[in-house]
């Protein structure tokens, strides 16, 4: 009941906003039918045992925090290491929905494409998500009772395994990079049906960046396993709705500790090394290799970087190894979409026999380099036309799912702050 108590003091505060937030396309008349599927969300969340979200009580991340997802619990900055496993962590809000058949699924939700939504959510606001209505990359869904009716579902049962590549066989991609990326053979963790998007879209019409994160098939991977009993996890808490996750390391504009998740791809490669659903219907959203146009967002994954610190090949032998890729923009930009569009690069032959190889850390960095001829396109790149938005590479024809948390100044890092852990 305090739950429900709390959510009826924070439904005045969302009133008063929908009174003064007129919808974009009609001057003067509130966006009501999103803004009440979004109270809706919120009211259910109440009502199976979660805290919704309130600006007013939420946690207050300092500006060194720099954290992008309002409706975050809290964070673990204490780097991976034996006496810490999992390395960083964030906690989010876990909403229950339903599968196809009726059966009770865990998911979080960590972007939209309406403000308003974004803002009653405590999500980022996304726009650029809304280019995929009406693609087959989406999942359409209905809110029965406040709870999201997924018509796809995801199997999180399998073995998830990647085996390194041999840059000793002659004419592989891994003789041309000289390094076990791409992997010889991999299995995703878990896979999604032929229905299955992360990209949902709701009866208004608004897209939902809403990632599922356990059913009765197992949990996902990124959720640090500290039990056998994968549904007794206290990391995944469903009393209390909410679900701690392993988050991941990268590089943008020169700095550090650009954490973010890695939940869905479409390609099996990327869902094993980044332990993610492999989701097939994610190839279907526009458009790879675009920008600003479609749903997407370029970065760039390094596929033969310096050993033990960035690159695919690294995060191939060692998984508890991000790969710290090279990223564009943040979630503050409104161009920002978390489906990631990869463009892997890799230093040329030139490059390591002169001893040039090293941590790329910005995409002017990267465009640097490929102007100079020392970092190229990976040799699995399409052969379809470059982004120059992503240094002139061609695009990988992978898509990964990758909402951005934070990130902090390194003066917080070995930090935590809010609440980042189920008790």
């Amino acid at each position: 009941m305090k739950n429900l108590r709390n959510f009826a003091l924070g439904a005045l505060a969302v009133a008063s906003l929908i009174a003064c937030n007129d919808d974009d396309d009609n001057p003067g008349i509130p966006d009501v039918p999103a803004q009440s599927e979004a109270q809706s969300i919120l009211t259910a969340f109440a009502e199976d045992g979660g805290t919704p979200f309130d600006a007013a009580t939420a946690v207050q991340f300092s500006s060194d925090y720099n954290v992008f997802i309002p409706s975050t619990y809290g964070l673990d900055l204490n780097l991976l290491s034996p006496s810490n496993p999992f390395g960083p962590v964030t906690r989010l809000p876990l909403y229950k929905g339903w599968d196809p058949n009726g059966n009770p699924v865990d998911y979080i939700i960590t972007e939209a494409s309406d403000r308003e939504v974004a803002t009653i959510l405590g999500v980022v606001y996304a726009p650029r998500m809304a280019a995929a209505v009406g693609s087959n990359g989406v999942q359409n869904v209905q809110i029965v009772d406040g709870r999201l009716a997924f018509p796809g579902t995801v199997d999180f049962s399998p073995s998830r395994s990647v085996t390194p590549g041999d840059p000793n066989i002659a004419g592989s991609p891994n003789e041309a990079t000289g390094s076990a990326f791409p992997p010889s053979a991999v299995s995703p963790g878990a896979v999604g049906d032929s229905e299955w998007s992360s990209f949902v879209v709701l009866p208004s019409g608004v897209v939902l960046n809403a990632q599922l994160m356990a059913n009765s098939t197992g949990i996902h991977d990124r959720i640090p396993k500290i039990q056998e009993d994968n549904q007794n996890n206290v990391n995944l808490d469903r009393t209390n709705r909410a679900v701690v996750l392993q988050i991941l390391d990268g590089w943008h504009d020169g700095g550090k500790y650009y954490y973010h998740l890695v939940t869905d791809a479409s390609q099996q490669g990327p869902a094993a090394i980044e332990q993610g659903v492999y989701a097939s219907k994610l190839n279907d959203l526009p458009t790879f290799g675009v920008f600003p146009d479609g749903s997407l967002l370029g970065f760039s994954p390094v596929g033969n970087g310096v050993a033990g610190e960035q690159g695919l090949d690294t995060t191939t032998l060692d998984q508890s190894i991000d790969p710290v890729n090279i990223f564009p923009i943040d979630p503050s930009n409104e161009l920002f979409s978390p489906m990631w569009d990869a463009h892997i690069n890799m230093w040329t032959e030139d490059a390591i026999s002169q001893g040039l190889r090293r941590v790329i850390t910005s995409t002017d960095d990267l465009r640097t380099l490929v102007d100079g001829g020392w970092v190229t396109s990976f040799v699995g790149n399409l052969q379809g036309p470059s982004n120059p938005f992503i240094a002139g590479l061609n695009p990988t024809g992978a898509l990964i799912n990758c909402p951005v948390i934070a990130q902090p100044n390194a003066s917080v890092i070995g930090t935590t702050v809010g609440t980042p852990w189920n008790n």
